[in-house]
């Protein structure tokens, strides 16, 4: 009788597992087919993994199903799709934490990834804290693992062409362990085709963004050679507007130039004459004149220079306006016989004022420069009459240096070697200028200092701008040092030298 109760025991053993082999087929067979279903559709890789999860969550009874894309590259696992159990949504919801929006940086560097992303191995853990170590706050973990019924979670790989393409997620409400064969291999059975439906979404993905760049190309290229055609007739039209501008802008250079013409002509004409009839006065072409009337023509002669130089720089300054600088340079000029002209043009000047200006003539015989002479000799002019004009007391000296500032001929040189430079240096113990004008004094126009008004109502700002423009045409350069107000200012002329000698001269 016990081996008759035995035997049905056995058999009812073998026909337990037999359905519990045949619930797990049955199971997995149902699995399947919905998967098969979904395989049908375009569906993008976010809508494939949500319909997948949702599949292997409900079939197969999980708390919580998730696929996640791995970025080789970057080392990240970033989730594409949770889905969860009612007991689990709950849960979550209490402790404000969704695990599709928590992305897994260093993924191969993390215990619970590692084997997976980097050897295509399954893993397990009954710990629910490890793959979100470090990401979610502990007391929330804690607070999960409490109220939740999550037992196991197993990882698995998604392997495409022998790469890691993403994980599969599941977190189950008993042991792995306690899992039969059959339950173990239905699990199992469906990674690869997850693998093959993820593939086929990201395929689609790509060839239908492949698709729209090629329209959006189609469409770039057909709008580029309709720009294309309009820019040609643009080009076309800008063509005869510029033709027309340059042909008007022609004229009115022309204009510009005749006016410049006729205001040269007005206005040095009259100055020229007067300045003739003044020496004619003075040399007694018209009779003796007395002290008084000598002092009379002696301002008007002043006056009348003061006037020239005001319509010289005036008519200068135009010329730099409208990009006609009038400097024509020319070789084998002498240098010192331009300075020693200055300096008998001013000394009546200074006499008046009562200071002095020397000139220091280096022990060269000549100095050779190319320079347009009338435009350097208005320029220098205007440098040591600014000095001159500025000074109350002591003078003006003028002294000839060479690029180290030493004396021509002072013997600081080697005797074979020869400066490739000079500089003029115009030094005064006048009203001096402030710190804070020097950088800006040759650039500003129709603008002078406080303490250059007190000493002189005349004068109108623009001769040391057009100096430094002059100089800059001659290839050199022009510069100021002052240590302040009334401490006397000290200007500097920089020239290139030259052995050419004019065509005069050869």
């Amino acid at each position: 009788m016990f081996k008759f109760f035995n035997g049905n025991k056995k058999v009812t053993e073998t026909l337990y597992k037999q359905n519990l082999e045949l619930a797990a087929k049955n199971k997995t067979l149902s699995l399947l087919e919905r998967l098969y279903q979904i395989s049908i559709p375009a569906l993008s890789p976010e809508e494939m993994a949500k319909e997948v999860t949702d599949i292997i969550c409900k079939n197969l009874n999980l708390e919580f199903a998730g696929l996640l894309i791995f970025d080789k590259k970057a080392d990240v696992l970033t989730p594409l799709a949770f889905s969860k159990s009612e007991r689990l949504i709950k849960v979550l919801s209490n402790v404000n934490i969704l695990f599709k929006d928590i992305k897994i940086p260093n993924a191969s560097e993390r215990d619970f990834f590692m084997p997976t992303v980097l050897n295509n191995l399954d893993n397990a853990t009954n710990d629910l804290g490890e793959p979100w170590e470090g990401l979610i706050d502990p007391k929330k973990l804690h607070e999960i693992k409490k109220e939740s019924h999550i037992k196991t979670m197993l990882l698995f790989p998604l392997i495409i062409r022998q790469e890691v393409l993403g994980t599969l997620l599941l977190a189950l409400n008993r042991d792995y362990e306690t899992l039969n064969t059959f339950e173990k291999e239905s699990i199992k059975s469906f990674i690869n085709i997850i693998a093959l439906l993820l593939d086929k979404a990201y395929l689609y993905k790509n060839l239908q963004d492949s698709y729209e760049v090629t329209k959006k190309a189609y469409a770039f290229e057909k709008e580029a050679k309709e720009e294309i055609a309009k820019m040609a007739e643009d080009v076309k039209r800008a063509y005869v507007v510029e033709k027309q501008a340059k042909e008007e802008l022609e004229k009115l250079d022309k204009v510009k130039d005749q006016f410049l013409a006729q205001a040269q002509h007005d206005l040095r004409t009259p100055l020229t004459s007067i300045m003739g009839y003044i020496d004619l006065l003075l040399g007694g072409s018209f009779g003796r004149q007395n002290k008084k009337t000598l002092e009379v023509i002696i301002k008007l002669q002043g006056l009348a220079n003061g006037m020239i130089k005001r319509a010289n720089n005036f008519l200068d300054l135009a010329q730099f306006r409208l990009g006609k600088s009038g400097v024509v340079l020319k070789p084998g000029i002498e240098l010192f016989s331009i300075l020693d002209e200055v300096k008998n043009d001013l000394d009546f000047r200074a006499q008046s004022k009562n200071i002095y200006l020397k000139l220091e003539k280096p022990l060269e015989k000549k100095l050779l420069i190319k320079a347009d002479r009338e435009k350097l000799k208005a320029t220098l002019f205007n440098i040591i009459d600014n000095s001159v004009k500025y000074t109350q007391k002591g003078g003006v000296t003028v002294k000839i240096k060479d690029e180290n500032m030493n004396e021509f001929g002072s013997g600081h040189k080697n005797q074979n070697e020869k400066s490739s430079k000079v500089l003029i240096e115009i030094k005064d113990t006048g009203i001096g200028i402030a710190k804070e004008r020097l950088d800006s004094l040759f650039d500003t126009q129709f603008e002078r200092g406080k303490e250059a008004e007190k000493v002189s109502a005349s004068g109108s700002g623009i001769g040391l701008y057009l100096s430094s423009q002059i100089i800059k045409l001659h290839n050199g350069k022009v510069w100021v040092e002052s240590e302040g107000e009334g401490k006397g200012s000290t200007f500097y002329v920089e020239l290139p030298l030259s052995d050419e000698l004019a065509p005069t001269e050869k």
